[in-house]
């Protein structure tokens, strides 16, 4: 959740990658230029720090020059549910060890006024796709605003034999994680990286005056104090199951 986040970011991925010891790390950037949206530059910026892949969300368009550099990025896809004509890519695939890995980024239709395609329909679609493929280590990012639609997403991807579905978009970590169905890791919302002292990450002062006196407000990312939400998520390769995870949260002093 911009600069802030990114700054606290940056500075704490060389003990994180000490303490869990990650194969791969994924993260949600659509907030990551000041709140909104990504650039291609942002993106190298991140990718840089050691982060492999990215997915997105409802601000994946914010940055007008984005349309025209997604493509371009083979490390950032973009839910998967947008308008088919949408650039990008819908989900990444990561090879290692001889095991392939892949992340699907999904949008939720509750409470998020745009034109989307079903999640779960495009989610059967994608994961059945990927296992013709021989892919079966599958991660489902679901961007989305309530908690009964990702709860719905996470037990549906544990029929689908998905290894993990992780919630997005609120910017508040939950303490629900869990495995479903001995298959599934599953976590309502990861969470942020932003500003501590903030209103999801941005300036309080204009939101708490949108709520008192109705006053329109631009949303800004805040500065001061950051912390960092996420989680570890362990897979068992050759079942194809999520064994276990763990919420990360740090924070720096206030």
């Amino acid at each position: 959740m911009g600069a802030t986040g990114r700054r606290y970011l940056q500075a704490q991925l060389p003990s994180i990658k000490q303490q869990y010891q990650p194969d791969f790390i994924f993260a949600n950037a659509e907030n990551a230029t000041n709140g909104f949206g990504l650039t291609k530059a942002i993106a190298e910026e991140l990718y840089a720090f050691g982060i492999q892949g990215f997915s997105l969300g409802n601000h994946t368009w914010d940055q007008k020059s984005f349309w025209g550099e997604i493509d371009s990025i083979p490390y950032v896809c973009r839910p998967a549910n947008l308008p088919p004509a949408c650039p990008g890519r819908t989900h990444l695939v990561f090879n290692w060890n001889g095991e392939s890995i892949a992340i699907i980024n999904l949008l939720g239709r509750a409470c998020i006024n745009m034109s989307l395609d079903c999640p779960f329909r495009t989610a059967q679609h994608l994961v059945e796709s990927l296992k013709s493929q021989g892919i079966h280590n599958i991660l489902i990012d679901f961007h989305a605003e309530t908690t009964s639609e990702k709860c719905a997403m996470g037990w549906f991807g544990s029929t689908l034999g998905v290894c993990a579905v992780m919630g997005t978009h609120t910017h508040i970590q939950t303490a629900d994680e869990r495995i479903l169905n001995n298959q599934t890791a599953f976590i309502c919302d990861l969470g942020m990286c932003g500003a501590a002292n903030s209103i999801l990450g941005a300036k309080k002062d204009p939101i708490i005056d949108k709520f008192i006196n109705g006053k329109p407000c631009r949303y800004e990312a805040a500065d001061g104090p950051a912390k960092i939400n996420g989680a570890l998520i362990c897979i068992d390769c050759t079942t194809h199951k999520a064994l276990s995870i763990e919420r990360i949260a740090l924070m720096e002093p206030c």
